[in-house]
């Protein structure tokens, strides 16, 4: 999975929502592999953030670049920038496989 850019306060961050970004979530807010399947529903925001922090932490590694925002930086990022959660939330969304192209798939024939 390759990772993309989302612009927060200004900045331009890398962001990729793989497995290891779910892993690091996970541990940090002790979400289980259950709960993963309604993620993004209902969030805290503290959980947004550290989500989002974490795909950032991810893209850079997967740039092969030094990620240096902090959570505490990621917050104030947001000041100015209200819908930087929702456009994080947006990559995620396609990321994990929904809202590529807006059409629904045909349901297939099943094979007797």
């Amino acid at each position: 999975m390759e990772y993309t850019f989302v612009e927060l306060g200004g900045e331009k961050f890398p962001i990729k929502f793989g497995f290891n970004a779910l892993r690091k979530y996970s541990m940090k807010t002790g979400t289980t592999l259950a709960d993963l399947n309604n993620l993004g529903e209902n969030m805290g925001l503290n959980d947004a953030l550290v989500l989002i922090h974490c795909g950032i932490e991810d893209g850079y590694r997967a740039a092969k670049q030094k990620c240096e925002i902090t959570i505490d930086d990621l917050a104030d990022k947001m000041d100015g920038d209200m819908e930087g959660i929702s456009r994080c939330m947006v990559v995620l969304a396609e990321m994990m496989g929904g809202g590529k192209s807006g059409k629904k798939q045909k349901p297939r024939k099943a094979k007797n």
